[in-house]
C-alpha cells in the first residue's frame, strides 16, 4: 500500500520491521492508500517494477569468535550469536569503542580510495529479491524466475538499467558489491534481524533456504539449510506462524523472519557480487575492471590479508567464515569473482554467510542483486 514517509507503521527496526519501498511501473498512479499488485502464485500482474529494502547506516561489533547469545554464552559455528549493531548518523565518522563503521556506507565517488566530504551514506536500498526480468528491462519481484545466465559484465550493465531512465543521476543503481552483501548479512544476525526475532529459536534463527530448483524468487521450504533436499512450496507471502520456534514458512526465508526483510540470500540461485581478486577479469567479459567505487578489490587469497594486507572488516568473509556451516571458498587468480548465498542444491553449505568463487562467466544458476545508493553530495 502506498503511504507517506511520516507513517509510523512504515518501519520499526527494533521489532524486525524493515522499511520497504517500490519503483512503480510507468503510468501507475501513486495515490495515497493505493493497494499495489505484485506477482503472486496465481497471477504475474504487477504495478511494481522493483521492491527495495532500506539498510540504515550502522556500526557493528562481533564479540568472541562467533558472537554472543543474550544469556551471555558464546556462539558456536553451528549456532552463532548476535552481531552487536548501533544505528548511526552520517555525521558520525569515528566508531564507538570496540565497534567498526560498516564499509558499505561509504560511497567512494571518485574512486580514489580516500574517504572525503559528501561520500558518507545514510543507508542503502537493497533489492528485496534476486534480480528478475531481462537484460534490457530488469525488475526486482517475487514469484518470478531469477535472471540467470549472464556474465558478470552483463550483470553489471543490466543492474545500471534499473533506474537510469526513471530517477536520473541522483541515485546510483549498481550490482551489489560484496561489502554491501555483508551489510545485509550482519544486520540479519543482529537484534534487528531474524536473529532477534522471538518467533524463531535454535537452528531456526538461520535465514531459511530458498530451495526452488527453478530459481523462483521468494520461495522457501520453511526450514534452515539441511543435508537433504526437498523442493519448497512456500511463497514469499506465506506468513502465518507455524509455532514451536519455527516462525513463518515464507517469511522465515528473509533477513527479518517476516515479509519486510530481504529474500533469496540463502539458496535460490547463487549470486555474483562485485568482489574481485586483484583486478583479474577472468571470463567476466570486462576488458578491465570498472571504477573502484563499483567493486571490492581483494589483493590476497588469504582471507586475513585480503584487504590491504589485513582483515576485510564488514565483508562477511574471515569474521563470519563457516557460520551456520556455510561454504568458505575465497577468490584467487584462477577464479577471481566472488559469489554469495549458495545455490538451492548446496543445502547445509548455503546461507547468508556462504561465499565461493567463479570465473565470471555466464552460469545457468548464477543471478545477482541490485543496490541503490545516493551519495549526500547529490542531495
Amino acid at each position: 500500500m502506498i503511504t507517506t514517509a511520516d507513517d509510523p507503521d512504515w518501519y520499526d527496526y527494533a521489532n524486525q520491521k524493515w522499511a520497504n519501498a517500490v519503483i512503480l511501473n510507468y503510468g501507475v498512479s501513486n495515490n495515497l492508500g493505493k493497494i499495489l499488485k505484485v506477482p503472486t502464485s496465481k497471477s504475474t500482474d504487477t504495478d511494481v517494477k522493483a521492491m527495495l529494502v532500506w539498510i540504515p547506516r550502522y556500526e557493528y561489533k562481533i564479540e568472541d569468535t562467533y558472537g554472543t547469545h543474550p544469556d551471555g554464552t558464546g556462539g558456536t559455528q553451528a549456532k552463532p550469536g548476535e552481531i552487536k549493531i548501533n544505528f548511526i548518523e552520517t555525521s558520525k565518522t569515528e566508531a564507538s569503542e570496540g565497534y567498526i563503521i560498516h564499509p558499505a556506507f561509504w560511497w567512494d565517488d571518485n574512486s580514489n580510495g580516500e574517504r572525503e566530504l559528501g561520500e558518507e551514506l545514510s543507508g542503502i536500498w537493497v533489492g528485496k529479491f534476486e534480480t528478475t526480468g531481462d537484460a534490457s528491462s530488469p525488475t526486482i519481484l517475487p514469484n518470478l524466475q531469477s535472471l540467470c545466465g549472464q556474465t558478470v559484465s552483463t550483470q553489471f550493465t543490466t543492474a545500471k538499467k534499473l533506474i537510469e531512465t526513471i530517477l536520473g543521476t541522483r541515485y546510483d543503481s549498481h550490482m551489489a558489491k560484496n561489502s554491501e552483501w555483508g551489510a545485509v548479512a550482519y544486520l540479519s544476525q543482529s537484534k534487528y534481524g531474524k536473529y532477534g526475532n522471538p518467533n524463531y529459536t535454535g537452528a531456526n534463527k538461520e535465514v531459511y533456504i530458498n530451495n526452488s530448483s527453478d530459481h523462483y524468487t521468494g520461495r522457501s521450504g520453511g526450514k534452515p539449510s539441511e543435508a537433504t533436499y526437498s523442493n519448497g512450496s512456500c511463497y514469499y507471502d506465506t506468513i502465518f506462524d507455524g509455532g514451536s520456534g519455527t516462525g513463518q514458512c515464507g517469511g522465515g526465508a528473509t533477513t527479518t523472519g517476516n515479509i519486510t526483510g530481504v529474500y533469496d540470500m540463502n539458496g535460490g540461485a547463487f549470486e555474483y557480487v562485485m568482489g574481485n581478486y586483484n583486478g583479474d577479469v577472468g571470463s567476466s567479459g570486462f576488458p578491465t575492471v570498472p571504477e573502484l567505487k563499483y567493486y571490492d578489490k581483494y589483493t590476497s587469497w588469504t582471507l586475513e590479508k585480503a584487504c590491504n594486507n589485513g582483515v576485510c572488516y564488514g565483508h562477511a568473509l574471515s569474521e563470519t567464515s563457516g557460520w551456520y556451516s556455510d561454504y568458505p571458498y575465497f577468490v584467487d587468480s584462477s577464479l577471481p569473482w566472488l559469489v554469495r548465498g549458495g545455490d538451492y542444491s548446496n543445502r547445509i553449505n548455503a546461507g547468508v554467510f556462504s561465499f565461493s568463487h567463479e570465473s565470471g562467466s555466464s552460469v545457468d544458476g548464477a543471478s545477482f542483486r541490485i543496490i541503490l545508493a545516493r551519495p549526500l553530495k547529490y542531495r
